[in-house]
């Protein structure tokens, strides 16, 4: 059981608690204080007897108010369920056991009042509040029903909308295929199963590649449709952006997705010591680097 967890009190309710224990003690102290054991006796001790007994229900009533708090938020850290769900139908019990909080749950079904409909699973990752985190987790589970779908087929424009004014583009019909390295993310969109959550990542992992030079890479994406390669072509003629293994930063160089912090780490402790790494055959004697790795990191990598 994971104690911390479970016994965890946020900093407003310590703050509370801390403050009513002192009050209590103040009191009592008052209380003796005022009326010593000989004068309680007295009829006149009685009003202040009253007062004490009503202060301590109210400070009961609230530390009652801080533990349901408390019981709260041990129920929004339980272990998030991971099962197949459609967001257009999924009531707000649903996405709470799926790990979203209850505010986010809130705000899906506000959206749905206002007769929003999310029309792709990747369309979800525009949730508001929600987390990259989360939608890369709940994007395998998430199903659309086909009444809901994003239409594919059969209009003279590439651009549908909904019922609250969200456009969405017209898929290409199978068959169709685009240039990985200069598709743009609405050309990206129009290939059936990538959205906009897919349609920027495929951007951005270009970008940080230095450009793709296999269709191949872009299966190297978590959580793409099996297959999405056959969408795409390259264009020979474009060149990529060089990874200069002797003059990049350190950042520059762990930006690469072929080259982690400890394959870098290599690299700068042999140029401080011996210099210039000179070829593949100094490179893959690094620390962290195997044989396979010329294979990936040829096309970017010089060493001039």
């Amino acid at each position: 059981m994971d104690w911390k967890r479970k016994f965890y009190v946020p900093r407003e309710d310590r703050r509370v608690l801390v403050f009513l224990m002192l009050c209590i003690l103040a009191v009592v102290v008052v209380y003796k204080c005022l009326y010593p054991e000989g004068r309680r006796r007295s009829g006149g001790s009685e009003l202040a007897q009253r007062q004490l007994d009503s202060f301590a229900q109210t400070s009961a009533d609230r530390i009652n108010k801080c533990q349901k708090r408390w019981e709260d938020h041990d129920e929004s850290e339980r272990e998030p369920e991971t099962f197949v769900f459609d967001p257009n139908r999924a009531d707000s019990a649903t996405f709470v056991r799926l790990g979203l909080l209850p505010w986010q749950a809130s705000n899906a079904l506000k959206y749905r009042r206002k007769g929003g409909r999310w029309r792709s699973p990747d369309d979800f990752a525009r949730l508001y509040g929600l987390s990259e985190e989360t939608f890369r987790r709940l994007r395998p589970y998430i199903r659309i029903s086909p009444e809901d779908a994003a239409p594919r087929y059969g209009d003279r424009s590439v651009w549908r909308t909904d019922s609250v004014n969200h456009r969405y583009p017209e898929k290409f019909l199978r068959g169709t295929t685009v240039d990985l390295n200069t598709a743009d993310t609405n050309m990206l969109r129009r290939i059936p199963g990538i959205g906009r959550y897919y349609s920027q990542a495929i951007r951005r992992y270009g970008e940080r590649l230095g450009g793709y030079v296999s269709v191949h890479q872009v299966a190297e994406i978590e959580g793409l449709p099996e297959g999405i390669e056959e969408w795409f072509t390259l264009d020979s003629s474009v060149a990529v952006r060089k990874l200069y293994i002797n003059r990049a930063t350190f950042k520059q160089l762990v930006r690469h997705p072929y080259l982690d912090y400890e394959r870098v780490k290599s690299i700068f402790q042999y140029r401080e010591r011996y210099g210039p790494i000179k070829g593949w055959e100094q490179l893959l004697f690094l620390p962290g680097f195997l044989p396979g790795d010329k294979e990936r990191l040829a096309p970017y990598v010089s060493f001039d």
